[in-house]
C-alpha cells in the first residue's frame, strides 16, 4: 500500500511539473510570436532596397526609419503585455540570458568589424545580419522549442551558401529566407501556444 502510495505522489508531482512547464512554453510562444512577425516584415521589406536603383544614403535612411519604427512597435507591446500578461519569473531568467548572450555575440562581430578583421563592405553587413539572426535563433531554440533551433541552423547555412555562389540575387533570397522565417516562426510560435493551450 505504502508502495502505491509513493506511485501515485510521484505521478502527480510529475503532472504537476509537465502542466508548469507547459503553461511557461504556451506564454512564450504565445508572447513572444509577434516579435517574429513584426521583424520578418520590415525585413522583408528593408532587405530587396539595395536591389532597386536607389543611392546609399536613400537606403540608409530607409533601414534607420524602419528600425525605429520596429523597435517602436517592439517596445510599445513590450509594455503592453507586461501590464496586461507579464511574463513567469522564470520565463524572465531565461529570456534575459538568450539576450544576453545574443548582445555578447552582436558585440564580438561590432569588434571585429571595428578592427578590421572582418571586411566592412554592405553586402558583407548583409550577411552579418542573417548570421546574427540565425545565432539568435539557435539561442532561443534551446530555451525555447528545437523547431526554433533546427530553424536557425536552417537560416545560416542558407546564408552561407546564398553569400557565396548566389552574390548576384543576395538581397531578394536573404529577404524571402530572413524575413520569410522570421513570419514562419512566428506563426509557429502563434500555432504552438495555442495548442499547448
Amino acid at each position: 500500500m505504502s508502495d502505491q502510495n509513493y506511485t501515485r505522489s510521484e505521478i502527480l508531482e510529475n503532472l504537476s511539473h509537465i502542466k508548469t512547464l507547459t503553461n511557461y512554453k504556451t506564454e512564450y510562444c504565445n508572447q513572444t510570436s509577434i516579435y517574429f512577425i513584426v521583424w520578418g516584415i520590415i525585413w522583408m521589406i528593408a532587405y530587396p532596397m539595395p536591389s532597386f536603383d536607389l543611392s546609399a544614403f536613400s537606403i540608409g535612411v530607409s533601414w534607420f526609419t524602419l528600425g525605429i519604427i520596429g523597435w517602436a512597435i517592439t517596445l510599445t507591446i513590450y509594455m503592453k503585455q507586461g501590464k496586461t500578461d507579464p511574463l513567469p519569473l522564470f520565463l524572465r531568467a531565461q529570456l534575459r540570458y538568450a539576450w544576453m548572450g545574443l548582445f555578447i555575440i552582436l558585440g564580438v562581430f561590432l569588434f571585429l568589424i571595428y578592427s578590421n578583421l572582418l571586411p566592412y563592405t554592405f553586402e558583407n553587413i548583409l550577411f552579418y545580419i542573417v548570421l546574427v539572426v540565425s545565432i539568435m535563433y539557435l539561442l532561443l531554440g534551446i530555451v525555447l522549442t528545437k523547431e526554433i533551433f533546427f530553424m536557425g541552423v536552417w537560416l545560416s547555412v542558407l546564408g552561407m551558401i546564398t553569400f557565396l555562389f548566389f552574390p548576384n540575387v543576395m538581397n531578394i533570397i536573404f529577404a524571402v529566407i530572413g524575413g520569410g522565417s522570421l513570419v514562419l516562426t512566428g506563426l509557429i510560435l502563434k500555432r504552438k501556444g495555442h495548442g499547448n493551450e
